[in-house]
């Protein structure tokens, strides 16, 4: 699989996909100059707002279109540099338009959402007020990531109306995995599958640390190109990455349709500044919401967001706790029987049970000492052979030793995965801790090696038509070594050198 994920991020991380220079036919974008507020650069279905030709837009002020009030709050907004982005309302022919404003240096993008595009009904303040509370009621409640996921997904399908809402992470390798799902009976069930990296590519996953959500309501729509072509102001292509009304990539177009899903809303999850994973929102239909909805979406990105981050870093805590205890444990047994390895493997608590090893070899003092399953003396000896030459001066750890070391199948059952503290390295004393073999097994959502077809044209291509469970089972990993765990290795060595020293000053 590694070929296929250097592919992803060598091929789909170069689109560029924020310069796309066309826009959704749902909304109207306006490129302002900054200080003389006239529009410099128009979607060509401005006509639709604007009662005019989009050709003759360019040059005329902005204040010629939209009411005194919302003018008086554009300048005030502008003067008193609230932000980066604004959401506002203007007021055009009589009709009011939800807007998103974006304050550059030298300009304003305005995203005008059409009226009529957005017709669906809203509840009102006071009953939306009171689901948005209990939901987030329910989130506050739950006690892990897993519980906290499913109710994400059950309480935005009653808020927002989508057919299913899902909700995923991103693993190390950026495929998605889907945690939760709440959906309409006749929909394909994607809970548990992993979707490759090249799904969502590097640029479009950089858009969402800049962008809270991407709503597409029509996958059918028809992009509207802007004019004059290259922004006057900029002299380039006008960059669209925190544009909403950015249009679609004719692959994602397919990808959706190859999903039977026409409306689609992807919200992002933020953990320690970082994109976590993803609320995604399918519609088997074209569907249109209003910006008060949108922004409840966003709301309830920051609510689950929020939650996550402390769930996770307090089943950190959790875990140091029990791994502190543990440690405690072990160096008083080393402090009371004034030795070494009778300490360490000491039936209660012993090193098995503070590492979560299956096995445990002590080479101390010119003697082996074992605890669990370990390999045998003559591929120990080999072992060895290969640890003297790492010269090791603090725990090495790996969850894929047969990737990196040469063994038997016999030998990789019992060490998928290996934690070294080097005692004395120089001298081969070590304490090697070993963890079984663990077959790792990956639901795919489809066969990941088939993610990408190409025309005869290596410019175009195009995404898998199946989305069927495709499993892939890699052998020769352990479960991984957790950054908790390896700390407390680190402490432990900490400790020996210390108490080693000690010993060794009496004698």
């Amino acid at each position: 699989m590694t070929q296929f994920s250097k592919y992803d991020s060598e091929f789909c991380g170069n689109i560029p996909i924020h310069i796309i220079n066309t826009i959704q036919e749902y909304g109207v974008l306006l490129v302002l100059d900054k200080e003389k507020l006239t529009i410099e650069q128009v979607s060509e279905n401005a006509a639709t707002l604007f009662n005019m030709p989009f050709r003759d837009l360019p040059g005329k002020p902005i204040q010629e279109f939209i009411s005194a009030a919302s003018y008086a709050v554009l300048e005030k907004q502008l003067q008193e540099r609230s932000g980066n982005k604004i959401n506002t309302t203007w007021q055009l022919g009589g009709h009011d338009h939800f807007t998103l404003l974006h304050i550059r240096e030298d300009m304003v993008l305005a995203e005008i959402e059409i009226a009529s595009a957005l017709a669906e009904g809203s509840a009102s303040f006071t009953a939306l007020y009171q689901q948005i509370k209990n939901s987030i009621g329910l989130l506050e409640q739950s006690k892990d990531i897993p519980g906290l996921c499913k109710t994400s997904a059950d309480e935005l399908k009653k808020i927002s109306g989508f057919d299913k809402v899902m909700i995923y992470t991103f693993d190390s390798d950026w495929n998605g995995n889907v945690l939760a799902e709440a959906m309409e009976p006749d929909m394909e069930s994607y809970i548990g599958f992993t979707f490759p990296a090249s799904d969502i590519p590097k640029p479009a996953r950089d858009m969402y640390l800049r962008n809270p959500y991407r709503f597409i309501p029509d996958r059918g729509f028809t992009p509207v190109k802007l004019y004059p072509v290259i922004n006057p102001i900029s002299n380039t292509f006008l960059d669209m990455s925190e544009c909403n009304l950015r249009a679609v990539a004719a692959v994602h177009v397919e990808y959706l349709k190859n999903m039977n899903v026409m409306a689609s809303m992807s919200v992002r999850l933020i953990k320690d500044n970082a994109l976590w994973g993803l609320i995604a929102c399918h519609h088997k239909t074209a569907r249109a919401i209003n910006g008060e909805l949108r922004a409840v979406m966003e709301l309830f990105s920051s609510v689950i967001s929020a939650r996550i981050s402390a769930l996770h870093h307090q089943a950190i805590s959790d875990r140091s706790s029990y791994l502190s205890g543990i440690y405690a444990g072990l160096v008083e047994n080393i402090c009371q029987a004034e030795e070494l390895v009778p300490g360490l493997l000491d039936p209660s608590p012993n090193i098995l049970a503070l590492l979560d090893a299956s096995g445990a070899i002590i080479t101390y003092n010119n003697r082996t000492y074992t605890a669990g399953e370990v390999p045998d003396a003559a591929q120990l000896e080999d072992l060895l052979l290969w640890l003297h030459v790492k010269q090791l001066r603090k725990v090495f750890y790996t969850d894929s030793l047969p990737s990196m070391y040469d063994i038997t199948e016999q030998f990789r059952e019992i060490a998928g995965g290996m934690l070294v503290i080097p005692i004395q390295p120089a001298q081969d004393q070590y304490i090697i801790l070993f963890r079984r073999e663990y077959i790792r097994t990956t639901n795919w959502g489809g066969n990941p090696e088939e993610r990408i077809f190409f025309d005869e044209n290596p410019r175009i291509y195009h995404p898998r038509h199946s989305f069927k469970l495709w499993q892939e089972h890699v052998k020769g990993f352990s479960k991984p070594w957790l950054p908790e765990e390896v700390t407390a290795a680190e402490n432990l060595r900490s400790f020996i050198y210390e108490f080693l020293t000690s010993e060794y000053s009496q004698e």
